[in-house]
């Protein structure tokens, strides 16, 4: 968890140039910027945008399960006599990861929208730079058909995370029934 916490903590305008020192400057393995067809230029970007959706998924999934596994159910469970693997996995998991699913939907959305910091540092083209290079040149047309794209994937994805969340949480499918 002290991982997790340093990757929810750090930005990724610090991290990027972080792995970049580390990487390539310092142990000169991976290239420092560039998203040519090499498989290593698409390395440091990626680790760079998922560090922070990867540790709070971490925290989430944790305290998720930390939750579920004192219910009764669980509990009713085990008396029955089943193993403990077949409790975790039918039983616990089911329930324990409804909040990193809550999160996943505008996790996916930030994701395929892209980071401006991360495709700035490592010259990566994507979304971000293009509605960057719109503002810069005044290009209100790019601006708002972006901002629309965007605004959708956030809608999409969300309304996704929330019928995945309904159909994992039985409570959740019986307010739909009524």
């Amino acid at each position: 968890m002290g991982f997790a916490m340093i990757g929810i903590c750090m930005p990724s305008f610090l991290l990027g140039p972080l792995l970049v020192l580390v990487f390539s400057i310092w142990l000169g393995g991976l290239p420092v910027s560039g998203w040519g067809s090499i498989p290593g230029d698409k390395i440091l970007p990626s680790i760079t945008l998922g560090a922070m959706y990867a540790a709070y998924i971490a925290r989430l999934s944790r305290a998720g399960m930390l939750e579920v596994l004192s219910q009764d159910y669980l509990r009713t469970a085990r008396a029955k006599g089943l193993p403990e693997y077949k409790v975790i996995i039918k039983h616990a998991l089911r329930g324990g990861l409804i909040p990193v699913v809550a999160y996943l939907g505008p996790a996916f959305a930030g994701l395929l929208s892209g980071s401006f910091v991360v495709e700035t540092v490592f010259q990566v083209p994507g979304l971000g730079r293009f509605y960057i290079q719109a503002a810069f040149n005044r290009d209100y047309t790019m601006i708002l058909g972006t901002t629309v794209f965007l605004a959708t994937l956030i809608v999409l994805f969300n309304l996704l995370s929330d019928v995945l969340a309904a159909w994992l949480n039985p409570r959740l499918r019986y307010q739909f029934r009524k």
